[in-house]
């Protein structure tokens, strides 16, 4: 069992969430262990991100600790959990600043909005609005295989917003509705961004329907492909399959299942990104 062996396993929550877990436990081991093997450590980060290789939140951060560390063959507990909480305080506004951003540029007050799967700067942007008293109504798909939309509209109803739970593949019969869509983002390139699959057909519904589709993200997740290695892009754009079980519960003969849960989507059909 490796350190995150638990948040491996979680196919809910978003990219910021699962950071978020990795800095707690990295925390938790810091203050608990006075001398830390750099291998092992090195080797559960490197775990844990060909699990979530997509991820630009993640791989931000585990590439800053991998070269904080990198000419030590021990590492100090102690300087660890420093290190960790030294990033989460240079980062900790990044999330509040674009939220911000997107309220100061766009009134969402009435606005019938869609959301798609489940993301923590999401959550960070209606907690402002709640705050504000700025009550969109909220559109939340189901987001399949996994339902994470189905979190998310938990998260969100629970602020106190009119929330309506349907799914993705339905969305055409509730565009006369709609107003505009916002999504989080997984990874930023410089002509595509990343983030749930479902997320390219409703990019081209609302192209279809001349309605805005909007981007909430971070800087952290902007990565320019110049300079990457082909191995990098490679595990950056080549995502591995997820459980058939979560398709098909039985081994069916003569049925091969193909499970992926993100798909990059063109800039070119996005009408702005905010970012912090």
């Amino acid at each position: 069992m490796t350190l995150f062996s638990d948040i491996i396993k979680d196919n809910l929550s978003g990219s910021g969430t699962i950071l978020r877990k990795a800095q707690l436990k990295l925390i938790e081991l810091g203050n608990r262990e006075r001398e830390i093997t750099k291998d092992h450590l090195l080797g559960s980060l490197r775990e844990l991100q060909e699990q979530f290789p997509q991820f630009g939140l993640l791989l931000h951060f585990t590439t800053a600790l991998s070269g904080y560390f990198q000419k030590n063959n021990s590492i100090d507990g102690k300087q660890l959990a420093e290190f960790v909480n030294a990033y989460i305080t240079t980062w900790k506004d990044s999330r509040d600043k674009a939220s911000l951003n997107m309220i100061n540029r766009i009134d969402l007050s009435g606005k019938n909005v869609l959301l798609h799967s489940n993301s923590s700067a999401i959550h960070n942007l209606f907690k402002h609005l709640s705050e504000k008293k700025i009550l969109p109504v909220v559109w939340q798909t189901y987001s399949s295989p996994a339902g994470e939309g189905l979190a998310q509209a938990r998260v969100i109803s629970g602020m106190g917003f009119e929330t309506h739970l349907i799914h993705e593949d339905a969305l055409s019969n509730f565009m006369k509705e709609l107003d505009i869509a916002i999504l989080g983002t997984d990874l930023v390139l410089e002509d595509r961004f990343l983030n749930k699959a479902g997320s390219y057909s409703i990019a081209l519904l609302f192209k279809d329907f001349r309605k805005p589709l909007y981007l909430l993200s971070e800087k952290r997740k902007k990565i320019s492909a110049t300079g990457l290695s082909p191995e990098q892009i490679e595990k950056l754009t080549v995502e591995k399959e997820k459980p058939a079980t979560e398709l098909i519960p039985d081994d069916t003969p003569g049925i091969r299942v193909h499970n992926l849960y993100f798909e990059f989507i063109p800039l070119s059909l996005v009408k702005y990104i905010f970012l912090d």
